[in-house]
């Protein structure tokens, strides 16, 4: 029995009555709907079309739609691990933890992403000061959930951000602190998987901070607050969340501040030096001993390395798997083959040699952060070749179980099971094969994973990786090579990698459980103190059609006016309010539109602010011009300028009901949520850029309060550059041009006093 096709369930005779349908709607002059009429003679055939082609698309398969989707560029996605900053506490000695460092949140395993090192140092006291005012925001920081102003609601010029430590700084002693920023217009939840995707170097700061300590200053002989060295910025002068790493470079004294004046602490200081900040920065939290963790389990990785090839040369490795695992080596021949090399207890004891052994020497240290390899100096073991020559593969011990995949048999379209390894990602493996050698020994070479051997030759040595059925497939000498018959098992994997999915999105405080008993012993406290985000299962065909289908909506070129709009507000680091482009116009235009510009256009954007004629600086206009310049026609010269804000003033005489004579200051209210230029709540919008203020405008808006009878008397009054005024009242704005409320002056009659 064939299986049931997924075919339209709309039938011919329905799809032409459908059609009959919207002809009153669409085409009202056709009157005559009789089956003579040749309009009708058309629907029916295109009807028939229809239908023959949604029954013909029904019974493509699968495997053809990935192929087309092959030919726009686009594949299914693979499963993706969720990410989360992680914070390590109650550090009492110095300790620095390996990359890898594996910790569990309930079932799910996550690993460190860089090595880092902690040691005993915690924020103590955190203070704000402006001119007006300074605040102790150290408790609002320990609740992640509350966010407070860095330099107050204004980030005027010489505001101070304070951070106090337990202990002093040693001399050029690197400290980073883990800033997380309350971005504007976007969700609290969001901020993990925004922080991955945004470009720095697009972003111009809008503002410029300086930081500083309290320190004795050898030169002078006195204490004060002299400039830290910083190392590394993510923030941009705390634009965006990230990380600032600084040291000290003179020693450091105690001070008290205001309103921390207990006693005195050791202090740096963060001030605002040029102001410009659109929205002022609100932190979240402020953290010390942070690093980033994904929801993996690394089985098996492999790490190349550079070597000079000099004698008695060594190299350093620093994940977790090399301290706490099992090390293999391997060294590249010059054809690009790989040859396991053996580990031996000491090259000085090995006997000097014409021919030397390809041994190397492991050291592990005391310290659980790195392991050594040394090598020989060609006579006492051998030296590997200069250049990229050098493999560690660095595993569980329970890895030996699933390693070895299988041995060939030589013959075309081989597959093999993956029994007990559950791969979400079909990235997930490394793979070598094994070819024997006259001297009875083998040499590996690497094989890639490709997602189909379409585009394989007969040579390459490709595999495809189904992680649904935990299948290893190879080609068949023409699409993909074949992998070489063997009598022992040659195909092993070198290289794997357990996790992804949505589970890894955990809660936060989940992620507080060592594996390894040897940092558990440490007593160092662990936890997540946000969300885990990002993680995904892999991309269904159908949900890959509909995200192609998304795709080809999406507006990553900038050539009509929408286009630009669009790009402008998606700008990283640019919190974008509403933004307007505008054809044919650059700033001096006096009579636009009669007077033109050809081949230019402005972009007039207005970022979020907690003014209500919010102004971008100059380092907000830059960063949205850089992100429309890589999208841009190349014949096309881009303005990105800010609004000019047009005050409108009201005056007006109403008459109303009695019993509304007191209600002057509703109508008032009325005019201001009409003349504002950022929209509002509930999807209401701003005034529109560049249209004029009509008094119909007006007097539609005052018509509208309650108990209004009629409008007696009407005039507007109107300041700002470029805006004209009509003969019969009306306020003209110029193309990029916004208005906004002035004073209004209300004055309400009785109708009975009239």
């Amino acid at each position: 029995m064939l299986p049931r096709l997924p075919l339209d369930d709309r039938t011919y005779a329905e799809i032409v009555q459908q059609s009959r349908r919207l002809i009153p709607k669409r085409v009202p002059e056709w009157t005559d709907e009789n089956a003579h009429d040749p309009g009708i003679t058309f629907i029916e055939l295109f009807a028939w079309l229809t239908e023959m082609q949604r029954y013909f698309i029904g019974r493509v398969p699968d495997k053809n739609r990935r192929r087309f989707l092959d030919l726009l560029g686009i594949s299914p996605a693979d499963a993706i691990s969720a990410k989360a900053v992680v914070r390590f506490t109650n550090v009492t000695e110095p300790v620095t933890l390996p990359r890898g460092t594996k910790l569990m949140a309930e079932d799910q395993m996550f690993e460190t992403d860089a090595p880092i090192s902690l040691v005993p140092l915690a924020l103590d006291r955190i203070v704000t000061r402006t001119e007006r005012e300074a605040n102790d925001v150290t408790a609002t920081n320990d609740h992640a959930n509350v966010a407070f102003y860095a330099f107050g609601k204004d980030a005027k010029t010489a505001s101070k951000l304070y951070l106090s430590f337990d202990r002093e700084l040693a001399l050029f002693e690197e400290v980073t602190i883990n800033v997380k920023l309350l971005d504007a217009g976007k969700d609290i939840h969001e901020e993990a998987e925004h922080k991955h995707i945004i470009d720095r170097s697009v972003i111009s700061p809008s503002a410029r901070l300086s930081w500083k300590a309290y320190c004795w200053d050898e030169a002078s002989g006195t204490a004060g607050w002299l400039p830290v060295e910083i190392t590394q910025d993510e923030t941009l002068h705390l634009t965006i969340s990230g990380k600032i790493t600084f040291r000290v470079k003179s020693p450091m004294r105690t001070v008290t501040v205001h309103p921390a004046s207990e006693y005195a602490r050791y202090w740096i200081c963060g001030t605002v030096e040029e102001s410009g900040y659109e929205m002022p920065p609100r932190v979240r939290q402020l953290m010390l001993h942070t690093v980033e963790a994904e929801q993996k389990d690394t089985l098996s990785e492999i790490i190349d390395f550079t070597v000079k090839g000099e004698p008695n040369e060594a190299i350093h490795i620093d994940t977790y798997l090399a301290v706490f695992g099992q090390i293999r080596l391997q060294v590249r021949d010059a054809e690009g083959a790989w040859h396991y090399w053996q580990e031996s207890a000491d090259l000085d004891a090995m006997p000097q040699e014409d021919r030397p052994l390809p041994v190397y020497t492991l050291t592990r240290h005391a310290s659980l952060d790195h392991v050594t390899i040394a090598f020989g100096d060609g006579r006492a073991g051998a030296v590997p070749p200069p250049g990229r020559s050098v493999r560690v593969i660095a595993s569980e011990t329970k890895f030996d179980l699933y390693r070895l995949v299988g041995r060939s048999n030589g013959l075309p379209n081989q597959t093999f099971e993956l029994y007990n390894l559950s791969c979400k990602k079909r990235d997930a493996l490394g793979l070598q094969i094994g070819v024997a050698e006259e001297d009875g020994t083998q040499k590996w070479e690497d094989w890639a994973r490709v997602d189909e051997f379409d585009r394989s030759k007969p040579g390459d040595r490709h595999f495809v990786y189904d992680p649904i059925k935990r299948l290893i497939s190879f080609g068949n000498g023409e699409r993909g090579a074949i992998p070489p018959a063997s009598l022992d098992t040659n195909i092993v994997l070198i290289a794997c990698e357990l996790g992804g999915g949505n589970r890894g999105n955990v809660k936060p405080h989940l992620i507080s459980e060592w594996v390894n008993e040897a940092q558990k012993a440490l007593q160092i406290g662990v936890s997540n103190p946000g969300f885990a985000a990002g993680g995904a299962e892999a991309e269904t065909l159908q949900g890959t059609l509909q995200r192609a289908q998304a795709e080809l909506k999406h507006t990553f070129r900038a050539v009509t006016n929408e286009d630009y709009e669009t790009i402008a507000k998606a700008t990283p680091g640019a919190a974008v309010a509403r933004v307007h482009a505008i054809p044919l116009f650059t700033p001096g235009l006096a009579d636009y539109p009669r007077e033109t510009a050809a081949g230019q256009i402005s972009v007039v954007v207005v970022p979020f602010g907690i003014s209500e004629t919010p102004v971008p600086s100059a380092g907000f206009l830059q960063t949205v011009k850089r992100h429309i310049d890589t999208r841009r026609l190349v014949t096309t010269e881009v303005h990105v300028i800010p609004p000019v804000y047009i005050k409108v003033t009201v005056n007006a005489v109403v008459v109303v009901e009695p019993q509304f004579v007191d209600e002057g200051q509703r109508l008032v209210e009325q005019l201001k949520r009409l003349l504002r230029p950022l929209d509002g709540e509930h999807g209401t919008k701003g005034w529109t850029f560049g249209r004029s203020v009509y008094k119909g405008d007006i007097y539609n808006a005052l018509s509208m309060g309650s108990g209004v009878v009629y409008v007696q008397d009407l005039w507007i009054d109107a300041e700002g550059p470029h805006v004209r005024k009509s003969a019969g009242g009306d306020i003209n704005l110029p193309p990029h041009g916004l208005v906004f409320s002035g004073e209004h002056e209300i004055e309400l009659i009785s109708r009975t006093h009239l």
